[in-house]
Order: C-alpha cells, then structure tokens, then sequence
C-alpha cells in the first residue's frame, strides 16, 4: 500500500513539472517575441519609384538603404542625411542625379551697321556689305533628377562661323561748307580710315572692312601713306591684330600687310624711312593681352620691316608692365620717350642709356585699365611735355590721389617743370610749333569722366589761354583728341564725334564732318610742302632756357 502510494506521489511530481513546463515555455517565448518586436525599428524607404518598409534594430539612415539594397551613385541625394540615426516611421528619400553633357549647333544673327557717308547725296543708301549670319557650337551642362531635367546651363560656346555684319551707308542729313585745307589729314570713322586732302569736302575712304582697332593710326611725315591696325579674330593663339599700310594719295590703291602682328603701339620716324614698334601677346585674362614692353625699329617696308633691329628687349614693364609702356620717337630720332604707370623717362638708342625724368605713385583705377602718362616732345626734341600723377589730397593712399598735373621736362635731366595743377588725367598735351596745347579738367577731381577745355600755353608753360569752347559751352569728350597743322597755325580736334578745325588766335572752329563717328585725327604735310614748313619762321613766344 505504501509502494503504492509513492508511485502516485513520484507521477503527480512529474505531472505538475510538465504543467508549469508547458505553461512557463511559451511565455518565456511570448516574452522574447515582444521583446524583439519592441527593439525593431520600421523604416519606409522610397527609391527609383519605389516604397519599401524595412525593420532595423537601430542604425543609421546609411544602415536603412543598405538593409533595402539600395546602392547610391556619386551624384545621388538622400534625405535625411546618411549620418541622421533612424526613428521610427522614418520616410527616407532617396533621389537619383545624374549628369551630362550635350551640345547644339545655333545660329548667331549678323548686326547690322550703318554708317554716315558724305560723300552720298542726302538720303541715298548703299549696301557696302552683304550680312551673313554665323555658326557657333555651345556645350550645355545638363543635371536630371529622378530622369527630369532641373538644371541646363551653358558652360562654353565656339565660334564655328563668324557673322558678318551687314554694312549700309547713308548719305549725311546735311552738307557743309568746304573748308580749304593745307597738307592731308586722315581720321577714324566707323572702323575704316579716311583721308581729306585739300579741303574739308574733298575726303574718302582708305579702307572698307571696318576692322581697325586703332592702337595704331599714324600718317607719315609726309602724308603718302597710313600706318594702322587691323584686329584679328580667333582663339589664344591668336595675335591680337596686324599691322598694315595703305598710300593716300592713289585712289583705288590696295591695302599692304606687314609680317607685324599683336602691335599695341606703333610710330614713323621722323624722317619716315623706319617705323618703330612693340608688341603684346593675347591672354584669356583681362585685359586680354600682356605686353612684352620691347621696342623695334625697321625700315619701312613690307620685306624689310621683318628684319627689324630690336631696340628694347622684352620686360615686366614696372608696375603694372601687363598694360605696356607708351612710346614717343624724338623729333631728331636719336631717342625715345618712355611712359609707365609710375613713371616718364627718355631711352637713348645710341648709348643704350636711360634717363628716368620722374617717378610717381601709380593710380589705382580698381578696375582691369590701368593708366598711362601721356608724352609729347618739344619741336625742337630738349624738352618733354607729361601729365604726372600728383600728390593726395588730404590723407588718402597716394595710389588713390584724384590729382593730375602738366610738367615739362629737359630730356637731359637737368630740369623739370611743374606748369599747371591739377589738369586732369586725360590732358593729352601736344607741343606745336607755336605753343603747348593741351587739355584741363572741366571737374579736376573726377577728371576719369569729365568733359575738357583746349588751353594753348607758350612753349615755356606760361600764358594760358582757352581756345575751346568759348563762352559757356561744354568742352570735349575725354580724351581730347587734337592735330597740330603743318604750319602749326590750326588744328584740328573731335568734338562730340564730328572733326573741328580751331585756330592758335582764337575764333569759334569750323566744323568739318557730320557723321558724329570721328576719332583719331592725324595731320601731316603733303609730299611737296616739307621745305617749305622748314623755311617758315621760328615761333613766337616764350622758350625754355
């Protein structure tokens, strides 16, 4: 009986042992379920058009598209940050970029220019040339997000064909009286050159293309031929322009180039058997060139310039050297006169010797210009005639002094000259054989902008007087523009784009065009009147001693 018993004992122990078993293993497993599925994160993932849920135990939105496999490109965007720990409900975006490049061919319309000619009659037009639209290849950035263009930027464009514009002249609104004129003056119009000989209505063109640039516009001592530049389109390795001459004095007469390219500044010698030049190379960068500040001088001939001498090898040029130095051959042409932003000197081509006249602060333009001093010589080549940047103010840096001052200078050195404050920047004396004529600054201390009078001085600086304009009127355009006669009794200068003829005793000037397109005037003797202009009698006035 008791046997009996303790089997019943020992089977109610394992009975109640299977019970809590059974009852304790599924909520341990109960447990762990909800342990686990309160430690898992959802996360919605949208990618490529598509929307996925995925469940991370934590992380990082970088672990979220890794656990949806989704694979970024350099270019994509994600939002949130890949850095951003990952909440749930998250919504992560995933856009895709992409990149590229096309390019399309358009079409450059030609411009059309008109331009005065008075030799037409009132009225009557002209086609001069026929207009041709260009060709140019453009390559755009293209940027697509999700497969749709967001961004398309033009990043570069070439010049497949260049358009030519198309040229019409027309005949002037009015005519004006002919002005008798000694020797041959020859302008700037419209891109072209041209020529007057006799009288102010006795003028046509030299040139048709309308590609001068004019850096270089020069007549020769004797008027027969023109020294000028014409630009030159293209690519870096591209010179800046070419020089070239044509003869005055033979209508019809065809144009000759020079083996000279990339000129900035170019001049006759006095004699006019040799031209001197320098030279620039083209840069992507503005200005768009950088000068080499050399200086040649060859004969004055289509083969033999190309074996010219170098006189001045290449340089920096002093402070701002990139611009490039100005140049002015002497009236003996034994030297030349020299101007830098920060200073004016004589280079002597025999000795090879420099004299420097003056040193001066540079003017800070605070753009991409840069100014230069400009030189003229006394007729009898001792003295030098400069506009010099002057001293501050009041208590600005010396680079941003807005003064500008007339000095003359012995080329030896041995004396220097300050005859009138203030001037302006754009002075631009020119010394004639009866005086100094210059210009002064209508508002001295804006002189960058402002309009200019005419003063003639004696050769000594003193007695000033106006000649232009009289009375109350407004003054010329900066900078002025002026030509000395032959006989240095008159000159001529631009006012408000037309030719005006003045005159060293005063008078109101006679106007000589009409086209409001004048620029460049230069004036020279004709091949039959050099002696007689050295027989003339010496200047009045003052002298430098």
């Amino acid at each position: 009986m008791w046997l009996e018993d303790s089997d019943v004992d020992v089977s109610t122990t394992k009975m109640r042992k299977i019970v809590l078993l059974l009852v304790f293993i599924p909520s341990v497993l109960l447990t762990m379920l909800l342990g686990c599925q309160r430690s898992s994160i959802p996360v919605i993932v949208q990618a490529d058009g598509n929307r996925q849920q995925v469940l991370l135990p934590g992380g990082t939105v970088r672990d979220a598209l890794a656990a949806a496999g989704i694979t970024l490109g350099a270019l994509d965007r994600v939002q949130p940050d890949l850095y951003v720990e990952v909440t749930p409900g998250m919504v992560i975006h995933v856009t895709r970029v992409e990149e590229r490049y096309e390019t399309e061919r358009v079409t450059v319309p030609y411009v059309r220019k008109v331009i005065v000619n008075e030799a037409l009659p009132t009225g009557e037009t002209r086609l001069i040339q026929l207009g041709m639209n260009g060709e140019d290849e453009v390559t755009y950035r293209v940027v697509l997000e999700d497969g749709k263009v967001v961004e398309r930027i033009r990043v570069s464009q070439a010049q497949i064909k260049p358009p030519q514009d198309e040229i019409v002249a027309v005949g002037a609104t009015h005519s004006l009286r002919a002005v008798p004129l000694e020797g041959t003056i020859a302008f700037l119009s419209a891109g072209n050159a041209w020529v007057m000989r006799g009288n102010s209505a006795a003028r046509r063109p030299l040139t048709t293309e309308g590609d001068l640039d004019g850096r270089v516009f020069e007549l020769s001592p004797d008027g027969r031929w023109l020294l000028y530049t014409r630009r030159l389109e293209g690519d870096i390795e591209t010179p800046l322009n070419q020089l070239w001459m044509v003869k005055t004095t033979v209508v019809g007469e065809s144009p000759i180039s020079l083996p000279v390219r990339g000129v900035l500044y170019a001049q006759w010698s006095p004699d006019g058997k040799q031209i001197a030049y320098s030279t620039a190379e083209r840069t992507t960068s503005p200005p768009g060139w950088r000068a080499n500040n050399d200086l040649w001088v060859g004969k004055a001939d289509a083969r033999a310039i190309a074996r010219a001498t170098q006189v001045i090898t290449a340089n920096l040029g002093g402070v701002y050297g990139w611009w490039g130095d100005k140049f002015a051959w002497s009236p003996e042409g034994k030297a030349f006169a020299y101007a830098r932003a920060d200073q004016v000197g004589v280079y002597d081509v025999l000795s090879g010797t420099i004299t420097v006249l003056r040193d001066f602060a540079p003017y800070n333009t605070y753009s991409e210009w840069v100014w230069i001093p400009d030189l003229s010589w006394s007729p009898d080549g001792r003295f030098l005639a400069a506009v010099v940047h002057g001293e501050p103010l009041a208590n600005e840096d010396a680079q941003d002094s807005p003064l500008f001052d007339l000095w003359l200078f012995a080329t030896d050195g041995s004396l220097q000259v300050r005859v009138a404050e203030r001037v302006g920047m754009w002075s631009a004396p020119s010394w004639g054989r009866y005086g100094l004529l210059h210009g002064e600054a209508v508002d001295a201390l804006h002189s960058m902008d402002s309009r200019y009078t005419l003063i003639l001085r004696d050769h000594d600086g003193s007695n000033p007087r106006r000649l232009f304009p009289q009375g109350e009127g407004t003054g010329v355009l900066p900078p002025p523009e002026v030509a000395w006669s032959p006989s240095g009794e008159t000159f001529v200068f631009v006012y408000n784009g037309n030719l005006y003829l003045g005159n060293i005793r005063g008078g109101i000037p006679q106007q000589l065009t009409s086209t409001g397109q004048i620029s460049r005037p230069r004036w020279a003797a004709d091949e039959h009147s050099g002696e007689n202009a050295e027989k003339m009698s010496s200047p009045p006035g003052n002298s430098l001693r």
